[in-house]
């Protein structure tokens, strides 16, 4: 469901989430060791997850906060791959202003990379994409 449903997520309610889905994807299977990172918009900056990190055990106190320069705000250093989810909510918010100004919760993982949408045009699907 989505978070626009039902108001903002709090800041608490983020970082749970991102060890729900942490758990979830390594628990399938879909990341091993400390590959992959999750990360969610806040008003304030963004949540992800520590460099080193194994996504079946994260604490969400130790969930890295970074603000949108990039400082660390709390918790432990950010992934390593910081600047590329950074990259991703600043072309986002270029590409869709009234999306990225929503407090929902954005999993840039691996196994989700499916899900953000190409820009193909205003009629191509997947299959007419070259």
């Amino acid at each position: 469901m989505s978070a626009s449903m039902y108001g903002p997520r709090s800041e608490t309610r983020l970082r749970e989430e991102i060890v729900e889905f942490g758990r979830s994807i390594f628990g399938r299977g879909l990341t091993a060791g400390s590959s992959g990172n999750i990360s969610a918009r806040l008003e304030d900056g963004w949540l992800l997850t520590p460099t080193n990190a194994s996504l079946g055990r994260l604490d969400p106190a130790r969930i890295s906060k970074i603000d949108w320069t990039g400082k660390l705000l709390s918790g432990d250093p950010p992934s390593k791959e910081a600047f590329l989810h950074r990259s991703m909510y600043e072309e986002r918010a270029i590409r869709h202003p009234t999306a990225a100004s929503m407090d929902d919760t954005v999993a840039n993982a691996s196994s989700r990379s499916g899900s953000l949408q190409p820009d193909w045009g205003p009629n191509a699907g997947p299959t007419e994409a070259k």
